[in-house]
């Protein structure tokens, strides 16, 4: 249980993702059957936007496609969704599927919480080969020592550089200025600033740099859990970033949010972000365009065995909880997988949501309506969850690594003795939290 209340508690990272949201009324999956031998299936999600109208669409279209089963879609805050669920499956009245984070999904598939879905894989009528090979990727794990899927896609979207084209003009710039590594990145937002302090060349937050330390350091921990913090990798580009903050081309002291609003607002030219920025900075009237996070020299090495990616990515799954135990609801949930991760779903999904597909036969054309998504959509083999491979404590571990950017972009405090603490948390982290 101890491992179930710590990863509970790492649900609220989940959370700056995006907005949190209205929670909606109780769940409750006690008795299967219902009206006229229909049946229930509760499946909870955070998505009530635009998103979530998209999803209720899908939803409502396969409850009348079939006479079998109904989909009772809860709506639940992204902050909350996992400690709640922990708590509603353990007495037997939660979800029966849930949306969440790779990141959260890997502990709770160790411990039991969900049920791996290796069976839905193994059956090559559900379509599962036309998944994108680096979405499933996130989601296999060794569960008592045997590899398995655990999950199945739901929203995947990996993060861009977004920049405004008015002052990308402006600059002098053109597409063939798009940087091809971290450096370039720094020195194009070097020109996108005015020294005046009216405009910054990047707004980039100092806190959620995992994805950063791999593509330009060495990580926080090797893919075999051993810290790898305390480097002179890590240390030359902290040092690196300490000096970009401190020459003024980026507004130190911002959360995710913060930044966001530092773009939608005019006062940065560039964001990285996920593919939500397309309709946030419509919204707001910021002319803009993408080009891919740029790759850096960093000595990490992912589980696929590449090296200097700093794309991160935004990973929710479909997750079949512990509490399901009639054949036929999860047939009914594996129903449910089928068609929504089916060509015509995707296209729909990716159109009114702003998440790129995750079937890998939609093409950039059936994207048309929103070409930048389909852009978006080209740097997901290369985009990876930034804190994975644990039981559980990523959000301990985010939180120290925070405050060691933190450091770095607004203090002058020592960046070794930084380095050499936080290495120690995330060390007793790695101990608690071992793999299997």
């Amino acid at each position: 249980m101890k491992i179930m209340r710590k990863a509970a508690v790492a649900a609220v990272a989940v959370a700056t993702l995006s907005t949190v949201w209205l929670s909606a009324c109780g769940s409750g999956s006690n008795g299967a059957e219902g009206k006229d031998g229909v049946t229930n299936i509760v499946m909870w999600h955070g998505f009530s936007e635009a998103d979530g109208k998209t999803l209720k669409k899908i939803v409502d279209n396969f409850n009348k496609s079939q006479k079998q089963y109904h989909i009772d879609a809860q709506l639940q805050p992204w902050s909350t969704i996992g400690e709640t669920m922990v708590t509603k499956v353990t007495s037997g009245d939660g979800p029966d599927f849930v949306t969440t984070g790779a990141d959260n999904g890997q502990g709770w598939s160790i411990d039991g919480t969900f049920q791996c879905v290796q069976d839905f894989y193994d059956d090559p009528a559900n379509g599962t080969k036309d998944y994108l090979p680096n979405v499933t990727a996130q989601t296999e794990f060794s569960i008592d020592g045997k590899k398995q899927q655990c999950a199945v896609p739901m929203g995947y979207a990996p993060t861009t550089v977004w920049y405004n084209t008015d002052m990308w003009n402006a600059a002098g710039l053109t597409d063939k200025d798009y940087p091809q590594t971290w450096d370039q990145l720094l020195d194009v937002a070097k020109k996108l600033t005015k020294s005046d302090g009216s405009q910054y060349g990047l707004a980039l937050p100092d806190a959620g740099w995992a994805p950063f330390m791999k593509g330009n350091g060495s990580g926080l921990y090797t893919t075999k859990g051993k810290v790898s913090l305390d480097t002179p990798e890590n240390k030359a580009f902290l040092e690196k970033m300490r000096d970009f903050y401190k020459g003024g081309y980026s507004k130190s002291g911002m959360d995710d949010t913060a930044a966001r609003e530092s773009f939608e607002s005019g006062q940065s030219a560039m964001v990285i972000v996920g593919p939500w920025e397309d309709q946030a900075a419509t919204d707001k009237g910021i002319k803009h365009d993408l080009f891919p996070v740029p790759g850096g020299n960093g000595t990490y090495v992912y589980p696929d065995g590449k090296k200097g990616s700093n794309t991160g990515s935004t990973g929710l799954y479909w997750w079949i909880t512990s509490q399901v135990k009639d054949d036929n609801k999860k047939k009914g949930i594996y129903e449910f997988f089928k068609y929504y991760n089916n060509h015509d779903n995707q296209v729909m999904w990716s159109l009114g949501s702003a998440y790129p597909p995750n079937n890998k036969t939609v093409t950039a054309e059936e994207l048309s309506k929103r070409p930048l998504i389909a852009k978006v959509a080209e740097n997901t083999d290369k985009s990876y969850v930034g804190i994975a491979g644990l039981k559980g404590g990523f959000a301990d571990i985010a939180a120290t690594l925070d405050s060691v950017s933190q450091n770095t972009a607004r203090t002058d405090d020592d960046i070794s003795a930084s380095l050499s603490k936080a290495s120690g948390k995330i060390q007793k982290y790695l101990d608690e939290y071992k793999a299997d």
